[in-house]
This record gives C-alpha cells, sequence and structure tokens, in this order.
C-alpha cells in the first residue's frame, strides 16, 4: 500500500460519495479534490512528474476527466494545491512547542529537524513528489516549497537569536543552512534511502551547531578581479555549438521546455547532425553539463593553486567559482538551476560534480580532525543552496557577492568564527600571501 496524507493510494477510488440528487455537492467536490490530490502524490510518486498523465490520477482517485477539470485547469494546477494543502497542514505540526515545556533553543531547533524526518519516513511518496520531483513541476510548484522553508527559517532564527553566540546570525547563512537540509533530504529521497533520516538529524543538527555568527559583518564584493575571469573562445566544432545551444536554452526556459528541434536551430545543425552526436536531448544536457564543469574547473583550479594554504585555498576558490559564474550566467544557471529539474541522469551528474567539491575538504579534517564528520556533507548542500538562493533570486551577475559567504559557510566549522570571517573578508592577493587586502 502506498500512503498518502490523504489515505492509502490503492484505497481512494473506494472512497467516492455516492451520486444522486441527494448528495452534498460541496461535500463530494471536497472528497473528490482529497482523493486526486492523494492520487497525484502516489502516480508522480511512481511515474514522476513528466510521465504522470492525468489520466493515470483519474483511475487511482476514481474521478471522471470532467470530474476532474472542474477542480482544476491542469495536471500542474493539481499537483501546486496538492503542494499548498500540505503546506497548510504541516507548518503548524512542523512548528508546534516543544514537548514537557522546555523551550530551550537547542530543543526547538532539534524537535524541528526530528518532525522533519518523522514525517518524511511515515509520508514516502509525498517525500519523492515534495523533495525531488517537484522541480520539475515548474516555478509556482517549487515556489510552495520555498514558502515552507521560509516559515523553517524564520523558525530556526529566532531559536538562534535566543542563543548568546548564534545572536543575529545573518539571514543568508541560515537559508543556506535551511537550504542544506533540503538538499540532504533529497539526496536520501531520490536514492530511497528515506530510512536514514531520523538519524541523519541528528548529525545535522550537531553540524549546524559548529556555526557561530561571524564577529564582522561579511562584505559583498560587487566587481570581479581579471585574474578571476575564465578564457572566453567560440565554439570549436557541431558538437560543441550543440552543447552551448542546450546550455542556454536550459538557462533561458528550463529543461523540460527544451526541445531537440530548438536545439538543432541554435546551433545551426541539421536533426541528422544533431542525432549523429546525441542520443536525444538528456545525453546533450549531460555532456553541457560537464562541459560546463570543466571550464569551471579549469579556471579555478590554479587560482586555488597559487593560494598560501588550504584554508586561503579555500576562500580563494569561493572567490573564483563565483566570479566564474558571474562570468558566465548561462553554465551557472544550468548547473545550479536547470539540473533540478532533469532526469534521474541528470541529477546523478550533479551530485558526482559535488562530489568533486568535498575532495577539497578532505584536507581540513585532516587539519581540523574534530570537525564534525557531517560537515562534509553539509557543507555542500548549503554552499549548492547558497548558489541555488542567489541564482535564483537575484541572478549570475550577482554570484560573486557572496563569496564571502560562501568562504564562511565552507571554513566556520573547521576553524571556528573568526578566523572564518577574517579569510572571508580577505581580498585575493591576501589570500596569495601578498599582503594587500585589495
Amino acid at each position: 500500500m502506498t500512503a498518502t496524507p490523504w489515505g492509502e493510494a490503492e484505497r481512494l477510488a473506494a472512497r467516492k460519495l455516492p451520486p444522486g440528487p441527494g448528495g452534498d455537492r460541496e461535500a463530494i467536490a471536497r472528497q473528490q479534490r482529497e482523493r486526486l490530490f492523494g492520487a497525484m502524490v502516489a502516480v508522480v510518486a511512481d511515474k514522476g512528474y513528466e510521465a504522470t498523465r492525468v489520466e493515470d490520477v483519474l483511475v487511482l482517485a476514481g474521478v471522471s476527466r470532467n470530474g476532474f477539470y472542474k477542480l482544476f485547469s491542469s495536471k500542474r494546477d493539481c499537483f501546486v494545491q496538492m503542494l499548498e494543502e500540505v503546506e497548510r497542514h504541516a507548518r503548524p505540526v512542523m512548528l508546534a512547542p516543544v514537548p514537557d515545556g522546555d523551550d530551550r533553543w537547542d530543543l526547538r531547533l532539534r524537535a524541528l529537524l526530528d518532525r522533519l524526518a518523522a514525517l518524511l519516513v511515515s509520508q514516502p511518496a509525498l517525500a519523492r513528489a515534495a523533495w525531488v520531483e517537484v522541480y520539475a513541476a515548474g516555478p509556482e510548484a517549487v515556489a510552495v516549497v520555498e514558502r515552507i522553508d521560509r516559515t523553517v527559517e524564520r523558525a530556526v532564527s529566532a531559536a538562534l537569536d535566543e542563543s548568546p553566540e548564534r545572536a543575529g546570525m545573518p539571514r543568508a547563512i541560515v537559508r543556506a543552512l535551511v537550504g542544506a537540509v533540503r538538499k540532504l533530504v533529497h539526496d536520501r529521497v531520490r536514492s530511497d534511502r528515506v530510512d536514514e533520516l531520523p538519524e541523519l538529524m541528528g548529525d545535522v543538527f550537531d553540524w549546524l551547531n559548529s556555526y557561530l555568527t561571524p564577529p564582522r559583518a561579511l562584505r559583498r564584493p560587487r566587481r570581479v578581479p581579471a585574474e578571476l575571469l575564465p578564457a572566453q573562445r567560440p565554439p570549436a566544432d557541431a558538437r560543441e555549438r550543440i552543447l552551448v545551444a542546450v546550455t542556454e536554452i536550459v538557462a533561458a526556459k528550463g529543461y523540460p521546455e527544451m526541445a531537440i528541434t530548438e536545439i538543432a536551430g541554435r546551433a545551426a545543425v541539421s536533426l541528422t547532425t544533431f542525432y549523429h552526436h546525441f542520443d536525444g536531448k538528456e545525453e546533450a544536457f549531460v555532456e553541457a553539463f560537464w562541459r560546463g564543469h570543466r571550464i569551471v574547473f579549469d579556471t579555478v583550479a590554479p587560482v586555488v593553486a597559487t593560494a598560501a594554504d588550504w584554508e586561503s585555498s579555500i576562500a580563494l576558490g569561493a572567490r573564483a567559482l563565483t566570479g566564474c559564474q558571474t562570468a558566465m550566467p548561462e553554465i551557472a544557471t544550468l548547473s545550479g538551476i536547470g539540473v533540478w529539474a532533469t532526469s534521474p541522469a541528470g541529477m546523478d551528474v550533479r551530485y558526482q560534480a559535488i562530489d568533486t567539491f568535498k575532495a577539497f575538504l578532505d584536507e581540513g579534517f585532516r587539519l581540523h580532525p574534530d570537525t564534525p564528520v557531517t560537515a562534509r556533507d553539509g557543507i555542500a548542500a548549503a554552499v549548492d543552496a547558497l548558489m541555488y538562493e542567489t541564482l535564483r533570486h537575484r541572478g549570475a551577475e550577482r554570484m560573486y557577492e557572496v563569496a564571502p559567504t560562501f568562504a564562511y559557510i565552507v571554513l566556520a566549522p573547521f576553524v571556528g568564527a573568526e578566523r572564518a570571517c577574517e579569510l572571508a573578508n580577505a581580498g585575493v592577493d591576501e589570500l596569495r600571501g601578498r599582503g594587500s587586502a585589495g
């Protein structure tokens, strides 16, 4: 049986109220909505949002096509309204007072994480629909889960403000840490490891506690130094023109809306040429992702190699990476936002790229062995969340501004708030050991 917030999916149709002139129309419509919401969760969890058809939902819910379109304008409308219903019911549960009246800030934070884990373990189909498939449903659906995140952010900020060492934590850091929890959950849900979440949340709590409020304001640099900018070069051949076209289209309209005919037209190649190089748009996307990853890595790695030490290399790498993203907004958007609405193969390459970043943290654990082990996954998820948030709401042209916040999030669990803040605010020359604050 597939559990949903509206009952077991296989029994939804059996709950159908009897039709007829004596029936309560409002009650019938309300129950139809609930059955459709439950069916939507179950089908999307099983097939994925893109592959889900309205007909699949109707069969499971026991609702006619006419009945569906009296309630919803489309599949997306039903999915979004389902998420809104989840939001209404989940908010008071997630933010309920701590049992036994002990309202310490740390117990409230831990209770919030535990409730999230309990909800997802009890509703794995909902977890997949709302944490994984939501990105394929478009911006309106993503906006609903972002509202849930904002509610959690306010609760986390309020709790941290009661801790003397964490009061006044910058909202950008709180948002990145909350986003990290979402992304850590996403990883477990997409790989069918929901049962790991209760134990994970205990480790996440320990990692979150390693962050103290920066002792000074983190800077927001505007101008990317020329030495951090990537070399620009035209596409070498038809294959690379195709990859550039994929990158531009995904950045402009998203992966689900991208058509192969549009790719071929933008790249000025025939469909025969496209299929000579790629089996379909999924393979082209994966290759476009790796092309962007190589360009960024080839720009960042030589810069990082000039750092005075490991700690400085992290702060310098944050400058180089965000500078590169500012200079190449289409690549940044594809890898930071567009990838979330792709296929499982697309998400696989995203996680492989994140593993590349995690490798840079290994030296930190060697130098600072008391750092919580969960920091490896948590830091990567928090940086990913920071970039996603910046790209989605401020644009790639503002990425360089978050370089100090990026550096602080990475370094604080290893070196503490004071040193992390110093490194995060340091200039490029300082980080290279040249003594200049420029």
